[in-house]
């Protein structure tokens, strides 16, 4: 049975919290009739204080090096849109 460790379990929550927080805005960009834009919603996520402070780590390694963390945001801002857009 593959086991997963607690550290990838709390980074996973961390993403799904940051996921959530980015529904809510494309969400509300939609709501004014704007089409969420990935890139943009990738820059809010990037800009906001929890996000930036985020330091992921698994066996004392750090694992968000700032392009992981653009790369990241652009996931969760994609993802986002993508459950938000018809």
């Amino acid at each position: 049975m593959f086991g997963v460790s607690p550290a990838v379990i709390g980074m996973l929550q961390k993403m799904g919290e940051f996921l959530q927080s980015s529904v809510v805005r494309a969400t509300q960009e939609a709501a004014k009739g704007v089409r969420p834009n990935p890139d943009e919603l990738a820059e809010w996520l990037n800009s906001q204080a929890d996000f930036s402070a985020w330091e992921p780590e698994m066996k004392k390694r750090r694992l968000a090096d700032p392009e992981t963390r653009k790369a990241a945001a652009r996931f969760i801002a994609g993802i986002a849109c993508n459950l938000v857009s018809p």
